[in-house]
């Protein structure tokens, strides 16, 4: 891990993971094999970024309240995630043994589990916490639409049926530019491509200013309209002298929501595009 200085910048992405942190789960959290299928709740997300992979969360919970307690997996128990057909046709062998193995090797991806109480430390055995299992893969090259599974494997080699969603179509942020620098009174316009008005537009902001404040600052901007505009005194710390630099991260989501299997008591999967753009702010 890399120690700063203090009064250092802050790496602005590590501002932006702790903006995605979960929220919720009070409680302890408590082993799957403790709850039937039908009284968990799961949380999913699919996220593709600039790079082209696409990372897979899942959160299990006993309920929608922000005191629901989160669930770590028992023993026997396994998520997993894959992108072009659900997994469980991955685990349907057929006479061609060689074959399918390398199928299941390439394709077929075991979830695993880090703890957003902790700021993303892995684990193996949970005893506190907020577990959340993931995974990062690449889609098949050239495919027109990114579909992502989960299924998740209950003692007793017991699937309860593929979750998916469909990615919304990619994007990229056309202004600010990169490294650009933006005056604190001016406002900013957020431009992107390829507009689509079945999905809608989120924002994170995270800024480190050289006098050491920092804040993050979060914005349902709604609908994709392709545009958006934000004043700085929305994200920038309140506290920062008016003479301070901000180095400051946007981090765009366009998020489509899907719902997850029927098996389930209840819970939502979402496709999201995101993408970051990082610039200055000036007194």
């Amino acid at each position: 891990m890399k120690l700063m200085r203090k009064n250092a910048f802050a790496p602005i992405l590590i501002l932006l993971a702790l903006l995605l942190a979960g929220c919720g789960g009070d409680s302890a959290p408590k082993p799957s094999g403790s709850f039937t299928t039908n009284s968990i709740y799961a949380f999913m997300k699919a996220v593709q970024d600039e790079s082209g992979s696409v990372t897979t969360t899942v959160q299990l919970r006993d309920g929608v309240a922000s005191t629901a307690a989160y669930l770590y997996l028992s023993s026997g128990e396994v998520l997993y995630s894959s992108l072009d057909k659900p997994p469980q046709q991955y685990m349907s062998f057929s006479s061609d043994l060689f074959g399918n193995s390398l199928d299941l090797s390439q394709n077929l991806k075991t979830m695993s589990a880090r703890d957003l109480y902790m700021d993303f430390v892995l684990f193996v055995n949970v005893v506190a916490g907020k577990p959340e299992y993931f995974v990062s893969e690449k889609p098949v090259s050239g495919a027109a639409t990114v579909r992502a599974y989960v299924d998740f494997e209950r003692s007793g080699q017991v699937m309860t049926g593929a979750s998916s969603i469909d990615l919304p179509p990619a994007f990229q942020i056309s202004a600010p530019a990169s490294a650009a620098s933006i005056a604190r009174a001016t406002p900013i316009v957020l431009t992107w491509t390829g507009v689509d008005a079945a999905t809608t537009m989120r924002l994170d902001a995270a800024a480190a200013c050289d006098d050491g404040t920092r804040n993050s600052w979060n914005y349902n901007i709604g609908p994709d309209t392709g545009t958006a505009t934000v004043n700085s005194a929305s994200f920038l710390p309140a506290t920062a002298s008016p003479t301070a630099t901000c180095l400051t991260a946007f981090m765009l989501q366009r998020v489509k929501t899907g719902g997850v299997s029927t098996q389930f008591a209840f819970g939502s999967f979402e496709g999201i595009q995101k993408r970051t753009v990082q610039f200055t702010v000036t007194p």
